[in-house]
């Protein structure tokens, strides 16, 4: 299992956003308190769900961005995707994206769902994706 400074240097390789170091290492509310109940920290103690989604697909290419409870959303880098997978189903990724932007929607999405108010949700998205992503990102999924 990565260190700290491990997840953090392959994090930093994928190109994502600096906002997604602090995620996987300090959690949601180290970059915004709406996040707080949404985005933990990545767990790398081995006897947690992410160790366990790892585990259970055998996949070495799966980087861990965050975790929200039982679930970890993951960044493929075999083929690219952004996967959220859940310790507790082995069977396949509950969801897969082609890429980070559409994490965000859903992350977003979440936090429509929990009625975070839209002021909120945008500066989540900001700290983020680009600029010109930001409205795209804001429009929640349908589920």
């Amino acid at each position: 299992m990565d260190t700290t400074d491990e997840l953090a240097r392959r994090i930093r390789e994928r190109g994502l956003p600096e906002a997604v170091v602090s995620l996987a290492l300090h959690g949601g509310a180290a970059i915004h308190p709406a996040l707080d109940l949404h985005a933990d920290d990545v767990d790398l103690s081995g006897d947690d769900p992410t160790s366990a989604v790892l585990r259970a697909t055998g996949a070495d290419d799966m980087l861990p961005l965050w975790m929200t409870g039982t679930t970890t959303t993951v960044f493929s880098r075999g083929d690219g995707t952004f996967e959220l997978w859940n310790a507790e189903d082995e069977s396949g990724a509950w969801e897969r994206w082609s890429d980070f932007g559409g994490v965000v929607r859903s992350l977003l999405t979440d936090l429509w769902e929990s009625e975070v108010d839209e002021a909120q949700r945008r500066e989540v998205a900001e700290l983020l994706v680009p600029k010109e992503q930001v409205h795209a990102v804001l429009e929640p999924e349908e589920r």
